[in-house]
């Protein structure tokens, strides 16, 4: 019989549409991402098995969080990933953080604007496909006092019924560049109070 890892409120972190996340543990470096409604078991399959994919393509894992596995859990299967701490131990903050404060934005402008195209050329060179793109499901992540990073931790993977993307570099990369410019849209209309996003954003484009 494999270990049930014992999950408590204390270990909770957030949830999302289908998920809810915790903490594991034993494992600080590690979350444990478990189901907790009608039809999550539909969607964890399908981002699981792009996980797969990507691993078999060895990937870097520069722009995403890694997947360990799955896990047995007192709340049923879950699934390991790592957890995006800065070099304090502090979990990394989402990237709509800096974005929605203009303090946070004025501080870090010149850096979001490099993060964000390396983000986005990491996911093109490596051909990640993510169903959406959200500033919430994006962490940023203190590596030291001098570097950051850009990283997704959600809605991974290819919704097509034939998911040609995956497999021919050309549509992948078509796909990703169409998800990025909605994304972009979206972080300027969601953060229309802020006067530097706009700009921001045009420079990225750049």
């Amino acid at each position: 019989m494999s270990h049930i890892i014992q999950l408590t409120d204390k270990d909770y972190i957030s949830k999302g549409l289908h998920r809810k996340c915790y903490h594991h543990p034993s494992n600080p470096s590690q979350c444990i991402k478990v189901n907790y409604n009608d039809g999550a078991e539909q969607e964890t399959n399908r981002e699981i098995a792009y996980y797969k994919h990507l691993i078999k393509r060895n990937i870097s894992w520069d722009a995403l969080a890694k997947y360990y596995g799955p896990v047995q859990t007192n709340f049923g299967e879950g699934h390991l990933f790592e957890l995006i701490r800065n070099y304090d131990g502090k979990t990394a903050t989402p990237l709509e953080t800096y974005l929605a404060d203009q303090q946070l934005t004025q501080q870090y402008y010149d850096e979001l604007i490099v993060l964000l195209k390396a983000l986005k050329s990491n996911l093109l060179n490596n051909r990640i496909i993510t169903m959406t793109i959200k500033s919430k499901n994006i962490l940023f992540q203190h590596l030291s006092e001098q570097k950051n990073r850009l990283v997704i931790i959600d809605n991974i993977g290819n919704s097509t019924f034939i998911p040609i993307a995956n497999y021919v570099p050309y549509f992948a990369k078509s796909k990703i560049e169409r998800t990025w410019q909605r994304f972009l849209k979206s972080v300027i209309k969601d953060n229309w109070h802020n006067p530097l996003v706009a700009k921001l954003i045009d420079e990225v484009n750049q």
